[in-house]
């Protein structure tokens, strides 16, 4: 009898594992940008260590995205970038984003970040959402592992960083 119980072990661990693998199908099937629409107000706080000198740096955005409801979202924010040493520094950025929303309202949106002096660019950024089921509360994070965001500044100097970040956004239209 102790093959009989091996196999029918083996089988259930194989429904079990069939059933979440069907879970996880579904979960990530059927992904729709429709559900993400509107105009979204948001705060976030974010941050990024230097990829090769190791300085640690603060970023406190407010804004507003409006996502189209298509897969395509522009940003506008404004930040404070606090420095070591206790230097700030306030500045304005733009952005036009991509996103896909999974069915169960998770979703990525990417894009490069624009100062509005045309200063610097920020390429790479990567933000991962949930959204909730009324489509009126957005919750964002930065992915985990981390990736490195490249700074490109108009002058010619480019770095690397490697970020985190936090924040929510509501619908306001």
């Amino acid at each position: 009898m102790p093959g009989v119980s091996r196999s029918i072990a083996a089988m259930a661990i194989g429904f079990v594992l069939l059933v979440t693998g069907t879970a996880q199908a579904e979960e990530d099937r059927g992904e729709s940008t429709a559900s993400l629409k509107g105009t979204f107000r948001f705060s976030t706080v974010k941050t990024c260590t230097d990829a090769v000198i190791g300085v640690t740096t603060h970023f406190y955005f407010n804004g507003t995205i409006v996502y189209d409801g298509n897969g395509s979202a522009k940003l506008t924010q404004q930040g404070t970038l606090i420095l070591p040493g206790s230097t700030s520094q306030s500045f304005e950025e733009i952005a036009e984003l991509t996103y896909h929303v999974k069915s169960n309202g998770r979703f990525v949106q990417e894009g490069t970040f624009i100062a509005s002096d045309h200063s610097y660019t920020v390429s790479g950024v990567r933000v991962i959402g949930q959204i909730d089921a009324q489509g009126s509360v957005v919750m964002l994070s930065g992915p985990v592992p981390p990736e490195k965001e490249t700074i490109t500044i108009s002058g010619g100097g480019v770095s690397q960083h490697i970020c985190g970040a936090s924040g929510t956004a509501v619908r306001i239209h």
